[in-house]
């Protein structure tokens, strides 16, 4: 890559030069519809003190069929008149048009030191693709992996999703991929979101599906390059191994004004102090169980949990550590608990301190202090609990007490036995016989009584006369609107309320009722039903929402902004669909 980029110099005509920031693209007059070409965008930045606090951001690109992406960045690019050193990123795409005419390419947008930098657009002109022959064509059966990352600029510990695509013209090469290892260095912590792959989707011919999903903390700052993933192709004649490309992330030092209790954590987090003999009487000497914990999401396996503070009125033993995390698209949420025996020394009320706790937030860019969390435990001397107790309770351990201690006398039993009599006890016998005398009487006399009431006259069934079909039909589709209508309400309700978990989840429940309200089950058959009934447009607008969707859903931070993007977009698109 270094060596192509003096002349990629020679492609770039829209070229902004402001001071030490370098922003180019390469222009591309002509293109063919479903023929995919190259497009290439480079950033160079020079000075030591000029920052990019924004990645690359692309113009619409809803014309294009987005092929594949890719960027290479160089640290130590030398200008040989200047001698300066330049940051030099090279940004790649490989698009598709989708249909003819003239096309208009948008601004690429880049921010450093507050300033906003752009491309100058350009005008495209899109020609049909020649037919060619069926003999011509040739299969590419080659299957390529694109690393994904979603923000390329993050904080230090600071999580960021990354995604994995595989493409390939073949179906068959995507369900052959297996054993996927992600890219394992010492600056990087990675931690799987999810294993399972996506629905395979074909754009242009070419097919390409999402085979894995994984957050990654970076563990220090600068630039650090992920390592390619890799995985292996099998199939019935022989096995290869296929990797990804590499991926620059640009990672900030945490700003200035760090408190000096910090404990290197990275995101959301709440602090707890608890004892859980909170409800017994304490006694001095004895030992007193406290848990520590602290909960939310975050860096869980960088941090450092705070400890409980020493003191003459207690002394305590190491805690026992335990760690219940998952990873989630926000990155490692759960908890982590320090579990401590204490035994208190002096009789009174005993504060228990623990180390003060504070947090970097990377939404709202600012240092959190949770302050110090303290305990206060009643403890009671021996002879104190013995006198605050009631004559019941001082009975009971008396009782425990023999119970446990003094040996109980077990007492013989006599096993029982009929006596057998050798005379019958006629009285009995006839006593028992008088009686199911009376009770068959009764029975006849119920039976007769039943038999003599009139027979009761069976209500003629009153039938309703039931509508036309489409009358039925208009009734069915109005339930249904209300239903989906609920469904919106209720999401603006989970909006408001700021639940993102909630919102995606009912956006789910919605798509699926949808799909069974049309009787269409698989996602790829759906997006073929939108496309015969309701047009290419409102096909293509649901696509769109799908991947906002995704890319939202597994997002480190969800922001109200975009969540209510997606609630405008639910709301036009579904209406068009439920017409």
């Amino acid at each position: 890559m270094k060596r192509k980029i003096p002349y990629l110099f020679l492609l770039f005509s829209a070229l902004i030069v402001s001071g030490q920031v370098t922003l180019a693209i390469s222009e591309v007059r002509e293109a063919k519809v479903n023929q995919n070409f190259e497009l290439t965008v480079l950033l160079e930045i020079s000075g030591e003190n000029m920052a990019q606090e924004t990645p690359l951001r692309m113009p619409d690109l809803s014309k294009f069929n987005i092929i594949g992406s890719a960027s290479d960045q160089n640290t130590l690019v030398v200008d040989a008149k200047k001698g300066n050193v330049l940051n030099q990123t090279v940004f790649q795409l490989v698009l598709a048009p989708r249909q003819s005419g003239r096309v208009k390419f948008g601004s690429v947008l880049v921010t450093v030191n507050g300033k906003i930098y752009k491309t100058e657009p350009f005008d495209l002109f899109v020609r049909e693709s020649e037919k060619s022959s069926v003999a011509s064509v040739k299969t590419d059966n080659s299957v390529h992996l694109n690393l994904e990352i979603q923000d390329k600029v993050v904080y230090k510990n600071e999580p960021t999703l990354a995604v994995l695509r595989a493409t390939s013209r073949d179906y068959g090469n995507l369900r052959n991929l297996k054993n996927i290892r992600y890219p394992d260095q010492n600056n990087l912590n990675i931690k799987q979101v999810s294993s399972s792959k996506s629905e395979i989707e074909t754009r242009s011919g070419m097919a390409s599906q999402i085979v894995g999903t994984f957050v990654i903390y970076p563990t220090e700052s600068g630039t650090i390059e992920v390592n390619p993933a890799s995985a292996s192709l099998a199939n019935t004649r022989n096995s290869k191994r296929i990797s990804s490309n590499k991926v620059n992330l640009k990672v900030k030092k945490l700003p200035a004004g760090m408190p000096i209790n910090y404990k290197n954590a990275v995101g959301k987090f709440e602090v707890a102090l608890i004892s859980t003999n909170s409800g017994d009487a304490l006694e001095m000497e004895k030992p007193i169980s406290v848990t520590v914990q602290i909960s939310g999401a975050g860096n869980f396996s960088t941090l450092h949990l705070p400890k409980i503070v020493e003191s003459e009125n207690y002394n305590f033993y190491p805690p026992k550590i335990t760690s219940v995390t998952n990873a989630g698209s926000d990155g490692l949420y759960g908890s982590i608990t320090a579990d401590y025996l204490i035994v208190p020394k002096k009789i009174g009320t005993i504060p228990i301190m623990l180390e003060d706790f504070s947090f970097f937030d990377p939404g709202t860019n600012q240092y959190v202090d949770l302050g110090r969390k303290t305990l206060l435990l009643n403890v009671k001397s021996k002879d104190d609990i013995l006198a605050s107790r009631s004559t019941l309770e001082k009975v009971n351990e008396y009782t425990n007490t023999v119970l446990e201690t003094v040996n109980t006398p077990i007492l013989p039993t006599e096993n029982l036995k009929l006596k057998s009599k050798d005379q019958i006890n006629w009285q009995a016998i006839a006593g028992n016989l008088g009686l199911l005398a009376v009770l068959l009487s009764l029975t006849l006399l119920v039976r007769k009584k039943v038999k003599e009431k009139p027979a009761k006259v069976k209500p003629t069934p009153q039938y309703q006369t039931i509508g036309a079909i489409t009358e039925t039909e208009e009734t069915i589709r109005k339930n249904w609107n209300n239903r989906w209508e609920d469904d919106v309400e209720y999401l603006k309700i989970v909006a408001d309320s700021k639940d993102f978990t909630k919102f995606f989840t009912t956006y789910e429940d919605l798509n699926r009722q949808t799909k069974e309200h049309f009787s269409v089950a698989a996602e790829s058959d759906f997006k073929k039903f939108l496309e015969n009934e309701k047009g290419a447009y409102i096909a293509d607008e649901y696509r769109k929402l799908t991947e906002q969707i995704q890319i939202e859903k597994y997002a480190p931070l969800q922001s109200e902004e975009h969540i209510d993007e997606l609630l405008q977009s639910i709301i036009t698109i579904y209406s068009a669909i439920n017409k």
